[in-house]
């Protein structure tokens, strides 16, 4: 499903003598199986901009389509037309969860769509399966932890099979096994059902690691939309934005900056790692010894 937005602007204040431009003239284009990293500085609109984009607030100006269903202007879809086609995981899980079990939160979409009692209950217990939710099904979500109660709001969303769905900071609060555990059941998802995710995320070695553009706001703007490793490249851009290098490029580019000759597209510690590994066999140097200028 592909997600394009026109001139899009959003105003806080309405009338009144202080208004707030959170987004302003955006255009952008997300193809179907896309995965897309969305960031910028606190308050540069990537909230506003997700939120506008699942319906959950309107533009004051432009338009926003999901293929040929449009998310704006008069005729806007119904909410149980708009989730079949976009669904959204919150920073807090807390401010999603309202059932007194997990098996009632995952039912709950299905259940007011009209879902018959046996193709829920075979859902549910589907998906709970696979993302580890089982023994969790007849307990309090709000019993469980952290990592638990984020997976149970992905699972209330993604029971719904959105061909969209947009995380707003998955990964806070997760240990580093936590993150690498639940990006590993967003992407078994994503490639299963071709389905197109647009992540906000201050992790940036995260986004690096399995996002295939980065889209950069500031101040309601858009600044950069390019592949991820072309965007890294702009790195004074980048640094106006308050948006960091990931730790692998600048490892990099510190050591190029010594002299060094290494690839400067590394993303990932391992690809880092394989960069310095490439200059020690270049240089003819045993593993161990150290690389001089």
């Amino acid at each position: 499903m592909a997600l394009r937005l026109q001139n899009v602007c959003c105003r806080y204040g309405g009338d009144g003598p202080v208004q707030v431009t959170a987004v302003q003239d955006i255009n952008l284009t997300v193809e179907q199986g896309e995965i897309v990293g969305l960031v910028g500085h606190t308050g540069s609109g990537k909230s506003t901009l997700a939120q506008l984009i699942c319906g959950l607030i309107a533009a004051d100006d432009g338009e926003i389509w999901l293929d040929d269903v449009c998310l704006t202007g008069r005729k806007k879809p119904r909410a149980a037309v708009l989730v079949q086609h976009v669904g959204m995981v919150f920073q807090y899980p807390e401010h999603q969860l309202f059932a007194e079990t997990v098996a009632q939160e995952l039912a709950y979409g299905p259940e007011n769509l009209g879902w018959p009692p046996k193709k829920i209950q075979q859902a549910v217990q589907e998906l709970a399966e696979r993302l580890g939710l089982s023994g969790q099904l007849e307990s309090s979500p709000y019993q469980l932890s952290g990592g638990e109660k984020r997976k149970v709001a992905l699972a209330s969303v993604l029971i719904m099979q959105p061909p969209l769905l947009l995380l707003d900071e998955p990964f806070v609060g997760l240990d580093a096994l936590a993150r690498q555990d639940f990006l590993q059941l967003l992407l078994t998802w994503q490639q299963a059902n071709n389905s197109t995710i647009i992540c906000i995320s201050h992790d940036i070695d995260l986004l690096a690691s399995f996002c295939q553009r980065l889209v950069v706001l500031q101040g309601g703007r858009l600044r950069l939309d390019k592949p991820v490793r072309e965007a890294f490249n702009e790195v004074e851009l980048l640094e106006q934005c308050g948006v960091r290098l990931p730790l692998a490029r600048r490892a990099v580019l510190a050591a190029r900056a010594r002299g060094w000759q290494l690839s400067a597209d590394a993303l990932t510690l391992a690809e880092a790692a394989q960069a310095l590994q490439a200059r020690k066999v270049g240089a003819g140097l045993k593993v161990g010894e150290k690389i001089g200028r």
